[in-house]
């Protein structure tokens, strides 16, 4: 059976091609003054030729140059014009089989290079481990063997017995990936990770799947679901620090894997590569179902608020009329009563010629029915709001662990005693309730008069300030 190749062939040829590029050659097969020295101790050009040729890809890309191997025309012209010989040359060399391999044995000699033999293959197996467990893209990982040859003046192994080496080091990699990710799991996290690849009974999905949809409609319902499905996790009990045991990257690797198929799939893996890959998954959708939640909230809090904003604004916009014609009014009783006062008239005639007094009177009523309060406050009305935010925000308190600098200390403490309350079902804060977090312009919404209005039933279910 003929083995799948891992690396493509533009990557085959990048790895153990000398390059062509006119920067690259200038870098790697500029010949020195002690180059060019020893290839004059060869007789006839093509001997010359194919010396310095040899030397170069012994150098770069680090292998000795084949048999029947044709050189690029730019590396034998860039070349031959530094030792001055023609491009030509080469082709009697190349016939020469007997010159070229004794030309790569000597070469090879006095460079100090050694044979990619067991033991240069197990230390760079060692070496490259590493290496792997961090990324173990194919051709990442044949690009640092290669390089790393030529650092240590070891022959570039030929592209079989690289793409060998690779496929063991990665495959120890990611065993021990999948190690460090379930180390210590005990028996009952082990069951419930497996529980993620079964099927639900009320909807017949798995809950990988299940956990996998997030809701995004900004309502209770959504909210609600969110905080379910992050109970879910929870209660496994993967702790976040866990995924600092292996570089992000291969978090990310393991959760893409699994995204690319199906749960019954990651449910026939080998036990500890499957425990491994939904540890990943878990601590992703985690991240992903926190970061929904926190916008969730954003958005039903944000849209309360336009929703009272709006209801203001129409119902100052609907009595404007009104408004305007007592304005109307008042400034025609106004003007009136001024005209009196300066002609020493009778100030409740002088009104008397402008409405009746009765109608004056009922005008009064009307216009204290159409007047603001002093704040002229749109979150007067925020208290209304009180059962739709109760639904879910005693869950979303529950289901986070809050953290902060000692400046907000006194809001930590106040969701604390929420938290308190909602498991306890009490009805009103107790006296010692931190209320230093309390901005200015909500005291009057939430502490008004000392005693608990509807804003501050608001407060006790939001649980910020």
């Amino acid at each position: 059976m003929t083995r799948r190749r891992q690396l493509t062939e533009a990557q085959t040829v990048a790895l153990f091609d000398p390059s062509t590029d006119p920067r690259e050659m200038v870098r790697h097969y500029t010949l020195s003054s002690a180059d060019i020295a020893m290839i004059r101790n060869c007789r006839g050009d093509q001997n010359r030729l194919g010396y310095a040729l040899m030397l170069c890809y012994l150098r770069h890309p680090g292998r000795p140059m084949r048999v029947g191997e044709h050189p690029p025309s730019a590396l034998v012209s860039f070349i031959a014009e530094q030792i001055d010989v023609l491009p030509g040359a080469l082709h009697d060399y190349l016939c020469a089989e007997r010159v070229i391999r004794r030309h790569a044995a000597e070469l090879q000699s006095r460079l100090g290079l050694r044979s990619f033999g067991p033991r240069p293959a197990a230390d760079l197996e060692s070496w490259l481990l590493p290496q792997a467990i961090e990324n173990d893209r194919f051709a990442h990982l044949a690009g640092l063997v290669t390089v790393e040859c030529r650092r240590r003046r070891i022959l570039v192994p030929s592209p079989g017995i690289l793409e060998k080496l690779c496929t063991k080091v990665r495959h120890q990699a990611r065993r021990e990936v999948h190690r460090r990710l379930t180390d210590g799991l005990s028996a009952e996290q082990r069951r419930k990770l497996d529980e993620l690849t079964e099927r639900r009974e009320d909807t017949g999905q798995s809950r990988l799947v299940w956990l996998r949809q997030m809701p995004e409609a900004a309502k209770p319902g959504a909210m609600l679901g969110l905080i379910e499905r992050l109970n879910h996790l929870q209660k496994i009990g993967i702790d976040a620090a866990r995924g600092h045991r292996v570089h992000q990257a291969r978090l990310v690797r393991l959760t893409q894997e699994a995204g690319r198929t199906t749960a019954q799939h990651i449910a026939d893996y080998e036990r500890q590569r499957r425990h491994a890959t939904l540890v990943a998954v878990t601590l992703d959708l985690s991240v992903g179902l926190t970061d929904q939640a926190i916008n969730m909230f954003d958005r039903l809090i944000g849209a309360i608020f336009q929703k009272v904003e709006k209801r203001h604004a129409r119902a100052f916009q609907a009595d404007g009329r009104a408004i305007n014609e007592k304005v109307c009014l008042y400034a025609a009783v106004g003007t009136a009563l001024i005209a009196a006062k300066d002609k020493k008239l009778d100030a409740f005639k002088a009104i008397g010629e402008v409405l009746t007094w009765e109608r004056f009177v009922s005008t009064v009523a009307e216009a204290k029915a159409l007047s603001r309060s002093e704040e002229f406050d749109p979150f007067q009305k925020l208290g209304e709001h009180y059962a739709g935010v109760r639904r879910w925000a005693p869950e979303f308190l529950k289901v986070f662990t809050f953290q902060g600098v000692p400046a907000v200390s006194p809001l930590l403490r106040a969701i604390g005693v929420l938290r308190d309350m909602n498991r306890t079902a009490a009805a009103s804060l107790p006296e010692s309730a931190p209320t230093a977090f309390i901005r200015p312009r909500w005291t009057r919404h939430v502490l008004a008069d000392g005693v608990q209005p509807a804003q501050l039933r608001t407060l006790r279910a939001v649980g910020t300030p």
